[in-house]
């Protein structure tokens, strides 16, 4: 069962317990900025923060990239390249994070952040082609895909705004937090 929420446009609709627990998902990412500038710069605290703060983004845009892997699980496409793609991309979040992880921590963080945009720019590519795979494949849903899709962008454009403002927090904390 689906709900209409004023975050989405008319019509468009999501589960309601994901847009909650997306919008939850949000909690971490402004405690543990939060928490980095509020520490002193020598105290445990700041670098703790900062640390969960890398490990949660690097969670989390593995689960994005995830979302496409399960898109191709739960309905293969008929399009070869789309598919291709899509499981490419479903991998690669977890790698590009890895490799953030391993950075110093300023510059990780600032990897995050990029990151969180280019899984934002590929859903804006990838999500709008599952919905017009389903209409050429003649899904007997495909009017729901194409709903889900725009629902679930406008979500993640408005989440993606939220996450890099706070991943900017944590890389000028350590940058520059006393």
């Amino acid at each position: 069962m689906s709900t209409p929420s004023l975050i989405f446009p008319s019509g468009a609709e999501l589960p309601a317990p994901a847009t909650g627990l997306a919008l939850a998902g949000l909690l971490p990412f402004a405690a543990l900025a939060a928490a980095a500038w509020a520490s002193p710069a020598d105290a445990l605290v700041r670098p703790f923060a900062l640390g969960m703060l890398s490990a949660y983004a690097a969670l989390v845009v593995s689960f994005l990239g995830a979302l496409h892997w399960g898109m191709i699980l739960a309905r293969p496409l008929h399009d070869a390249k789309l598919q291709r793609l899509a499981l490419l991309w479903g991998a690669a979040p977890a790698l590009l994070a890895l490799g953030a992880l391993v950075m110093p921590r300023a510059w990780g963080l600032l990897a995050l952040a990029l990151i969180v945009i280019l899984a934002r720019a590929m859903d804006g590519l990838l999500w709008p082609a599952y919905a017009r795979a389903a209409h050429q494949a003649g899904w007997p849903d495909a009017e729901r895909w194409t709903r889900l899709a725009a629902a679930w962008l406008v979500l993640r454009t408005r989440l993606t705004a939220v996450v890099v403002l706070c991943l900017a927090a944590g890389w000028a904390s350590a940058q520059f937090g006393g």
